[in-house]
């Protein structure tokens, strides 16, 4: 297992950042130099601990930058281009997404359609429960990775697919289908499954015969469970102050909820090419992005595939990836055309943090500055809780006069400041905030912002 001394870090970061292979094209008019830019991705290798970085940016169909920093691998001293392949994680989710509309609109399937016509061989599955539910996580049904039985197959790089669908047939359905938002990747190892007993090919083939050749999106396909070669990043994880490589995971394992490769250039296209009706007809994309409707009138902010939680006063559309040694973030802002991709070897990095710099940056938006607004012991209390988020618990405690954020990784831990009107922010206000709802007495829900997208929870007893 190779491991990395970060007291030698710095001096490293200057090397690999001076042999980095950016593109970059200065537009007239645009906010900030390129090299400004350039240089939050160098910062963020040393601020986030990181091994190595891809990162590119798009203005319409335009690169802005397309670079490379760090290294593939800690134990050699081949260094991250722009072409070096990352695994993605749950940006996978869009392509299958983005497929199953494609399937709709050729009529082999409806978004209506009751999952279990499709797969009669999971008996758990209520007939209310439709593909749309899979779709955009309203549900129900178990995420997988709280299974104890899911993580030996994880590490099992024998286990096979037919293993999976057996774990997933068992997976009960936990509430009532479209009647709450809950994030499972159980959904969409489902629908994966469900392509492709109606098509009968693998989800993977289908994506490249439809989507990845067409468009030219040569490096995208469903990732192998060990890297190849120096074009492929080798995942990473911090243990104990020392960077070590990760173990692989089962890619047998990870089909349709995550699994699948590429490098930042080609996912930025992808993004690109979606948003502006070249993978799918507008209408269907139009479906991508409309909020989940839910049974009270609320929405949530999520789609099919896709996170639609805005920045700040910008719309946004994207999708984080976390896999056990990588960390990714991929985002459109349709006001201003503008793609920003970024991928790391690391597990557990909040890359939509630095995605966010470099769009504010780019816009010429100011850095974000908070005032901590007083909050008397009464009004602590008024939070202090346990939230049921779905997936998992969440708890608000307080510790020496501050509240806290409690979870179970992957979530965060984090001391929150409080910044009026019911809303508080974590360590790293981009990646976690809460917000809690402001009626009289103790508060009964919150929305929480972890992973670039909203969580929705309710008070437990």
């Amino acid at each position: 297992m190779a491991s990395f001394d970060w007291k030698v870090f710095p001096a490293l970061v200057a090397l690999a950042a001076g042999c980095t292979t950016p593109v970059p094209q200065d537009r007239p008019g645009s906010a900030a130099p390129v090299h400004q830019v350039d240089s939050i991705a160098v910062h963020a290798l040393e601020a986030h601990r990181l091994p190595g970085l891809a990162l590119t940016v798009l203005r319409g169909d335009e690169i802005v930058l397309a670079g490379g920093y760090g290294y593939v691998d800690m134990s050699r001293a081949d260094r991250v281009r722009e072409t070096t392949v990352f695994q993605l994680g749950s940006i996978s989710k869009q392509f299958l997404a983005a497929l199953v509309l494609v399937l709709v609109d050729e009529r082999h399937l409806s978004l209506d359609d009751p999952v279990v016509r499709h797969l009669p061989d999971f008996p758990q599955l209520p007939p209310g429960l439709r593909v749309r539910h899979l779709l955009n996580h309203t549900s129900g049904v178990r995420e997988l990775f709280t299974a104890p039985e899911a993580q030996a197959g994880f590490d099992d790089l024998t286990r096979s697919r037919a293993e999976l669908v057996a774990l997933v047939r068992r997976l009960p359905v936990d509430w009532p289908p479209g009647s709450r938002w809950s994030y499972s990747n159980t959904n969409y190892t489902m629908l994966a499954l469900l392509v492709e007993r109606i098509m009968g090919e693998p989800y993977e083939d289908l994506l490249v015969a439809r989507f990845f050749r067409p468009l030219g999106l040569s490096s995208l396909r469903q990732c192998a469970s060990r890297p190849h070669g120096p074009a492929e990043a080798v995942g990473h994880v911090l243990h104990d102050g020392v960077i070590v490589a990760a173990a692989p995971e089962n890619m047998n394992w990870i089909r349709g909820d995550g699994g699948l490769c590429g490098h930042a250039l080609d996912v930025a296209r992808w993004t690109r090419l979606l948003a502006t009706g070249r993978v799918l007809p507008p209408h269907l994309y139009e479906q991508m992005v409309a909020p989940a409707l839910l049974p009270d009138g609320s929405r949530a902010a999520y789609g099919l595939g896709l996170s639609l939680v805005d920045f700040e006063s910008l719309r946004r559309v994207g999708h984080n990836g976390a896999m056990r040694g990588f960390s990714a973030t991929a985002a459109y802002y349709p006001d201003s055309a503008l793609t920003v991709v970024v991928l790391v070897h690391r597990g557990d990095v909040r890359t939509e943090s630095i995605e966010r710099q470099v769009v504010r940056r780019l816009l010429g938006l100011p850095q974000p500055g908070f005032r901590e607004v007083p909050l008397s012991m009464r009004e602590r209390q008024r939070y202090v809780g346990t939230y049921d988020i779905g997936v998992f618990d969440v708890h608000v405690v307080e510790r020496a006069g501050r509240l806290w954020l409690e979870m179970p990784p992957p979530g965060p831990t984090t001391p929150l400041t409080y910044l009026g009107n019911h809303a508080f922010a974590g360590r790293d206000p981009d990646a976690h905030r809460v917000t809690f709802d402001d009626r009289a007495g103790a508060a009964e829900t919150l929305r929480l912002l972890m992973g670039g997208m909203y969580w929705y929870g309710r008070r437990k007893g």
